[in-house]
């Protein structure tokens, strides 16, 4: 092969890998690459075609191990050039093997380094990135690219604050710099201020409007803050530019489900189920629709799916969808509650007990009666439904012998936080703080005891948690069962809400107050009881306020023999699940197929609570998990409801309400008491108004509403554990 054949070779080459044409570029390279193996330029394009076709090219290792041989000029100038075309072609392990020699060979060239954070940033190695780009700044303090790179490496160790300096830094020297401002973005969202992150995402894509990723971020913002319908924007546009951007595609099927479309969302998803993709985030959002739409034993493969394709099994997104699976499992109807148990000391050893050996030793002054610091860890301060229980606690808790820190990671702050913040003696908002972070601080802010309000709700923050760092801890009230994490040193909870005999279902020790376990305010909008609906039409309208995933085939069974067997009756559900008519018409054929006529069925949504309660003469709770609030909201409305006592503590909601309340003989043991006490109820047409009328002034006058005593009763179980703390430590 001559050399003026070998000049016009390689001049095609470069021809067709410009064209696009990677078959031909691969083809003429590789003949050239016969008589000239160590070409370094031929080899390079042998990648670029291989790149081009979707190939991991055989070239890499040969061109590796010219350019690293030490005194290879030509080799070494390329190097940058080479280092560009891996990280373009995703090859981030080979990126990072010459850049380790690269610094080694030069450890002053800020580039070297620079590429070194790259490599790492892209396998999310944030610690060892962060290091390399700090060489590279402190090389070269002017490069934009350097202060982006390190920006976007702090990000992903969620230092957002020191992120968002360099980052500032980046576009301040390069207002052109779209990633640095799609990073820029990522921080401020970290750091919980969304308005100024859309604006970086929306200046990032007019830059460079071809980016998916950008595109995706906005989005993924966007969907955090239930701005669902811009979110769905984004995340299409986001689609188009990369058509298998299954993370996408995964956000969509989510804001779908969430925007009250969950057939479209299924169909949607079920749409990639022949390519079965092995993409965690795919499956995660198709096991959240599939366990919003009941189907719980495929959800828990879903998640199982997700959980087995997640890169890093202790990441945040792992952690997350492990919470979504216990809360699927908790709503299983057949499982035996050892077996749900079980899972969540899975949890346990995954997430939480790494950290056990990081535990301090408390600089809090083990003294049994001085004032005590306790803090309130919630994501609920806010307009939430927390707010009927925790604002009357928060309202009388007795602030001359506690002092009172907050630690507020709701999405938002409103109304309702600004009454929670006059109940508190120190307030700190620690959205887009690391767990460490926040664990830190409560150490700092030497609180003696600290309360967890979330349990594995979506985006706890068990994992401060499970840092231990208050000498004494608790769960309570929200998700209504144990965290799993030995680290929690009590669940709070009544006896009807887990009896004797049930302790060994909660990893923290169970302490049971001498009152109710919550106590309740009513929304003021919630107007008075509405005349029996039976009196209109002689017909009694059973009723159920609760989302989809808890009507199973147990209670669906149980609901339908009682209809059946009363001909003079017609059964209401409501909820937001049944404002998809997908589901609506689902649910339906599930009674259909058990006898009950489709016109005796009110299936749909209406809000707020009260709206479809003045409708109803008898609630009916769902089991194994009980449902929540608006049991409540039923008595309150002057509803008498039947609850069978199932699995602690979850399956036995309704046992508290009641006993609470004072009417325990509503309480069933089996579905054949349940569907007896609910027929006896039904017969009694007198004991119905009755009850109406007479049922919320009844509740006024219970434990259930005691909120001075609820505080109280609260007050002395945190004085007792401390007290109990501090024996041990003194001993």
């Amino acid at each position: 092969m001559k050399n003026q054949t070998i000049a016009k070779l390689l001049t095609d080459a470069r021809h067709f890998l410009k064209s696009g044409d990677f078959a031909s570029a691969k083809a003429v390279s590789t003949q050239i690459l016969e008589k000239f193996p160590m070409h370094i330029e031929v080899l390079d394009i042998a990648i670029r075609a291989d790149a081009g076709a979707g190939k991991l090219s055989d070239a890499w290792l040969t061109l590796v191990g010219r350019v690293t041989k030490i005194g290879d000029k030509a080799g070494i100038s390329m190097l940058p050039e080479l280092l560009v075309t891996m990280h373009e072609c995703g090859q981030a392990e080979l990126m990072e093997r010459c850049s380790r020699w690269y610094v080694s060979f030069r450890p002053s060239e800020p580039l070297a380094w620079d590429c070194l954070s790259i490599s790492l940033i892209e396998q999310a190695k944030y610690e060892e990135a962060v290091n390399a780009s700090r060489v590279a700044v402190r090389l070269l303090p002017g490069s934009s690219r350097f202060h982006a790179n390190l920006g976007a490496g702090l990000n992903g160790l969620r230092e957002f604050s020191e992120a968002l300096k360099h980052l500032e830094t980046a576009v301040a020297i390069d207002p052109g710099l779209a990633n640095a401002y799609n990073n820029l973005g990522n921080a401020l969202n970290g750091l919980g201020e969304h308005d100024r992150a859309l604006q970086c995402y929306k200046r990032a894509i007019s830059i460079n409007p071809s980016v998916y990723y950008f595109y995706f971020n906005a989005a993924d913002m966007l969907h955090q803050i239930r701005q669902y319908t811009s979110a769905e924007e984004y995340y299409r546009k986001s689609m188009e530019l990369h058509p298998g951007n299954y993370k996408a595609i995964g956000g969509l099927i989510d804001v779908l489900n969430l925007s009250g479309r969950a057939q479209e969302a299924m169909t949607f998803a079920e749409s990639y189920l022949p390519v079965n993709p092995v993409d965690s985030k795919f499956w995660g959002a198709y096991g959240n629709i599939l366990q919003r739409t009941g189907l719980i034993d495929k959800a828990i493969d879903a998640y199982m799916k997700a959980l087995e394709f997640e890169a890093d099994p202790r990441s945040d997104f792992s952690r997350k969808i492990y919470s979504s699976l216990l809360f699927v499992l908790n709503n299983h109807p057949d499982l035996p509650a050892e077996v749900i148990f079980g899972a969540y000391q899975e949890y346990e050893q995954k997430f939480a007990a790494p950290f056990y050996s990081e535990w301090q030793k408390s600089a809090c002054i083990p003294v049994a009666d001085k004032k005590l610091r306790v803090g309130f860890l919630s994501q609920a301060f806010f307009n939430h439904v927390c707010r009927y229980f925790m604002l009357p606690l928060f309202e009388h808790i007795d602030r001359n012998i506690f002092e009172i820190f907050v630690y507020d990671d709701s999405p938002t702050v409103d109304h309702v936080s600004e009454k929670y913040a006059r109940c508190a003696d120190h307030w700190q908002r620690i959205t887009g703080w690391s767990d460490q972070e926040v664990a830190d601080r409560i150490r700092q802010d030497a609180v003696d005891i600290l309360i967890d309000v979330s349990g594995h709700s979506t985006d706890n923050r068990l994992g401060i948690f499970a840092r231990k760092p208050a000498p004494v801890s608790l769960h309570w009230l929200d998700f209504g069962y144990t965290t799993g994490l030995r680290a929690i040193d009590y669940y709070l909870t009544d006896m009807p809400g887990a009896p004797e005999g049930s302790d060994h279902l909660f990893a923290e020790k169970v302490w049971r107050l001498d009152v109710p376990a919550f106590v309740y305010r009513p929304d003021n909008l919630m107007p008075e009881p509405s005349e029996s609906p039976f009196l209109k039409d002689g017909i009694v309208t059973f009723g159920c306020l609760s989302r989809a995933n808890r009507i199973n085939h147990h209670v669906v069974r149980v609901w339908s023999a009682i209809l059946n067997a009363m001909p003079d009756s017609r059964l209401l559900i409501s909820s937001g699940d049944f404002g998809d008519p997908g589901m609506r018409e689902q649910m339906i054929s599930r009674f259909v197929a058990e006898g009950v006529a489709r016109e005796r069925l009110n299936i749909g949504y209406s809000s707020p609570s009260h709206v479809p309660l003045q409708s109803v003469d008898i609630g009916l709770d769902c089991f194994p998990h009980n449902s929540g609030t608006t049991l409540i909201e039923s008595l309150y409305m002057g509803i008498p409801f039947i609850t069978l006592a199932g699995r602690p503590s979850v399956g036995r909601i309704g046992s508290s309400v009641l006993h609470a309340a004072g009417f325990p003989e509503w309480i069933a043991e089996t579905e054949m008491e349940y569907a007896q006490k609910v027929l006896m109820l039904a017969h009694d047409h007198q004991g119905l108004i009755d009850y109406r009328k007479k049922l919320r002034h009844v509740m006024q006058q219970s434990p259930l509403m005691d909120e001075a005593g609820f505080a109280r009763g609260f007050e002395r179980a945190l004085r007792q554990m401390w007290q109990r703390y501090c024996e041990q430590e003194n001993i």
